[in-house]
C-alpha cells in the first residue's frame, strides 16, 4: 500500500515537473505541441494553444497517418515540441519530412522528450540522423522504481572526416520526489544551447561560381577558410558577399563552413517526378543547408525552403547590341527625316506641275514673236525646279505677271529647302549617326530583339508577369550553353544577353561576356525587372534565426556595401 502511495505521489509530482519545464522552456512560443502515444498520459495547464498529436500504433513508425497529424499541427503554429516516450522514435522519423512538407516555418524549435534510455534505445537516439538538426533538445528519463529522474540533452560533436557525432550529456538527477516539487535546478533553469557555440559543427553550403556573390577557390589543403563537403586533397578559400554573410555567421558561432560546388553550375528546377538538380536539388536531396548564388525570391522555390531576410538587391537588364555608324552611302538622305522627305518630294512634284502648266499657258497667251510654235516639254520644268532646289540661277519670264509671282514664290521655296538642307548636311558630316540605339525596356520589347542566358532561372520571377512588356520579353527569351552564347556575343546582332546589377552598381557578369564582347555590346539604361536577393536554407536548420539577425545587422551598418564593392 506504501508503494502505490509513493507512486502516486511520484507521478503527480513529475507531473508538476514536467507543467514546470514546459511554462519556462516552451512558453515563449506561438503554440505547443504534445506528442503522445495511446498510453501515454499528461495533463498540461498551460497559456498557449495545445496541439495533442496522438500516435495510433506504436509499432508503426512509418504511420502516414501519425505523419499527417504532425505535419497539420506544424501548420498550426507549432514551435515548441513536448515528446511523450512512446511517440519519441515515431516523432523523430517524421520530424525532417514533416517539416520539409509544412508552409509554416518556425526558427526557434524545442523538444522536450521523456524516454527510457535502455542501452537500446540509447544507441537508437543518438544515431538518429535527426541529431543534427534538432540541436535544442532536453531529454526526461523516468525511472518510476527508484523514484528518480534524470535530466539528460544531447552534446553534439565534429567527427571526421565528415559529419557529427551524438553523446548524451547529463544535466541533473533528481532522487526524490520531493525535489521534484521544489523547481528547477539551476542547471537547466535556461534551455540547453548548443548553438552560441557549435564547437566547430559544420554549416554546409552549396553554391555555384557567380561573383561578386559567390567565390571559392581551391587553395592546398590546410589553407582557406572553407573545406569541400566531401573529403578532398584540397581545401577552398571562400568569398563573396553572400558566402561572407555565412563565414561571419561561423565565426560568431565556432561553426566550420562546408561547400558544394554544384555541378554544371545552374540553380535547377523541380521536375514533375519530384527530382530535382543544381541548388535547389542540393536542398532537397538534404546535401546541404544553405544555398546561396543570387537567389530570388520565386514562389515556385518557397515550397521546397525557407528563404532568409533579403540580403541585397537585384536588377535583372539585358546587354544588347551597340548601335553602329550608319553606311556612309546613307549620309545624303540623313538631312531629313523621313516625313520630311516626303513633304519635299510632294511640293517638288507640284512645283514642277506647276511651272509646267504656267509655262503652257504663257506661251499660249503671249507666243514669242517670230516663231511660229513651241515645244514645252515637261524635263524642262523638271530641271527648272531641280535648279531652284540646288540654288542654280534660273530664268524667270516677266511676260505674265501671274507666271512670274508664282515662279518667284517657287524661286524662295526652294532657297529655303536648298539652305535646310545644307546646313542639315553640314551638322549630320560633324556629328555622325548611328542606328537607333536600344536603351529602354519599352525599346527592347519593341526591337523584337530574343535575349537569352545560360540558364532559365531568370525568368521564374517572370512567370505571374501580367504587363504586356514583361510578358513579351519573357516569352522571348532562350537558353543556349556557354560556348554557345560567347560565340552569339561576338557574331548575332539580333539577340540580346541577360546581366545583373547588384545593389551597390556592381554587376554579375556571365563567363561568356568577354572583354572583347563588352565592346560590341552596351547595357540598358533601366533594369528589366528586379529582384530581392536572398539566401536559401533548409527548414529544419537550426541556425535561421540567428542568421536572420545576422543579415539585418549587416545590412543596418553598411557592411554590405563594403564587401561588395571589395
Amino acid at each position: 500500500m506504501e508503494l502505490c502511495t509513493d507512486l502516486l505521489h511520484f507521478t503527480s509530482a513529475f507531473q508538476l515537473f514536467l507543467q514546470t519545464l514546459a511554462l519556462t522552456h516552451l512558453s515563449g512560443h506561438y503554440s505547443v505541441c504534445v506528442v503522445r502515444s495511446i498510453h501515454d498520459d499528461v495533463r498540461l495547464e498551460f497559456p498557449r494553444a495545445i496541439v495533442t498529436v496522438t500516435l495510433e500504433s506504436t509499432g508503426n513508425t512509418t504511420d502516414t497517418t501519425f505523419g499527417d497529424r504532425l505535419l497539420r499541427s506544424i501548420n498550426a503554429g507549432c514551435e515548441g515540441f513536448m515528446v511523450l516516450e512512446g511517440a519519441l522514435f515515431p516523432f523523430l522519423d517524421h520530424f525532417r519530412s514533416a517539416h520539409e512538407a509544412a508552409y509554416f516555418r518556425a526558427h526557434n524549435k524545442r523538444i522536450i522528450a521523456t524516454v527510457r534510455l535502455g542501452q537500446a534505445e540509447r544507441e537508437r537516439l543518438l544515431q538518429h540522423d535527426t541529431m543534427e538538426v534538432t540541436p535544442n533538445m532536453l531529454l526526461v528519463e523516468v525511472n518510476e522504481s527508484e523514484g528518480m529522474v534524470g535530466l539528460y540533452t544531447t552534446k553534439l560533436s565534429p567527427e571526421e572526416p565528415r559529419g557529427i557525432v551524438a553523446e548524451l550529456m547529463l544535466l541533473e538527477r533528481l532522487r526524490k520526489g520531493e525535489e521534484l516539487l521544489l523547481g528547477l535546478p539551476e542547471s537547466i533553469r535556461k534551455f540547453p544551447d548548443k548553438l552560441t557555440d557549435m564547437e566547430g559543427r559544420r554549416v554546409r553550403l552549396s553554391t555555384l561560381p557567380y561573383p561578386p556573390c559567390s567565390v571559392a577557390n581551391e587553395v592546398p589543403l590546410g589553407e582557406g577558410n572553407a573545406r569541400s563537403t566531401v573529403p578532398a586533397n584540397y581545401s577552398l578559400q571562400a568569398d563573396g558577399t553572400e558566402i561572407l554573410m555565412v563565414l561571419e555567421l561561423c565565426r560568431r558561432h565556432n561553426c566550420t563552413l562546408e561547400i558544394e560546388l554544384v555541378a554544371n553550375s545552374e540553380w535547377g528546377q523541380v521536375y514533375p517526378n519530384g527530382s530535382a538538380d543544381g541548388l535547389i536539388g542540393s536542398l532537397i536531396d538534404r546535401r546541404s543547408d544553405v544555398a546561396v548564388a543570387a537567389i530570388y525570391r520565386w514562389y515556385n522555390w518557397y515550397q521546397y525552403m525557407t528563404m532568409s531576410a533579403y540580403t541585397g538587391r537585384s536588377g535583372i537588364s539585358a546587354l544588347v547590341p551597340r548601335p553602329r555608324l550608319l553606311p556612309y552611302w546613307q549620309t545624303p538622305f540623313l538631312s531629313f527625316p523621313p516625313s520630311l522627305w516626303l513633304m519635299v518630294a510632294v511640293s517638288f512634284c507640284v512645283g514642277t506641275v506647276a511651272v509646267f502648266l504656267t509655262e503652257h499657258a504663257r506661251h499660249h497667251i503671249r507666243p514669242l514673236s517670230g516663231s511660229t510654235s513651241h515645244n514645252n516639254r515637261l524635263i524642262d520644268s523638271i530641271f527648272f525646279m531641280v535648279s531652284l532646289y540646288v540654288e542654280q540661277s534660273v530664268p524667270l519670264p516677266n511676260s505674265l505677271l501671274a507666271g512670274s509671282m508664282l515662279l518667284t514664290f517657287l524661286l524662295f521655296g526652294g532657297f529655303m529647302i536648298g539652305n535646310s538642307y545644307a546646313g542639315a548636311l553640314a551638322c549630320v558630316m560633324t556629328i555622325p549617326r548611328y542606328e537607333k540605339s536600344i536603351d529602354t525596356r519599352a525599346d527592347f520589347a519593341a526591337s523584337g530583339m530574343k535575349w537569352s542566358g545560360p540558364t532559365v532561372a531568370w525568368m521564374n520571377s517572370l512567370l505571374m508577369a501580367e504587363q504586356p512588356e514583361l510578358v513579351t520579353i519573357r516569352n522571348r527569351y532562350e537558353v543556349h550553353g556557354g560556348d554557345t552564347l560567347a560565340r552569339y556575343s561576338h557574331t548575332r546582332r539580333d539577340m540580346g544577353y541577360v546581366h545583373e546589377r547588384l545593389q551597390y552598381g556592381s554587376y554579375a557578369l556571365e563567363s561568356f561576356i568577354n572583354l572583347n564582347a563588352t565592346r560590341l555590346l552596351q547595357p540598358l539604361k533601366e533594369d528589366v525587372f528586379w529582384e530581392q536577393i536572398v539566401t536559401a536554407c533548409s527548414k529544419t536548420w537550426p541556425l535561421m534565426g540567428y542568421y536572420d539577425d545576422l543579415i539585418l545587422r549587416v545590412q543596418q551598418n553598411g557592411i554590405l556595401r563594403y564587401w561588395e564593392l571589395g
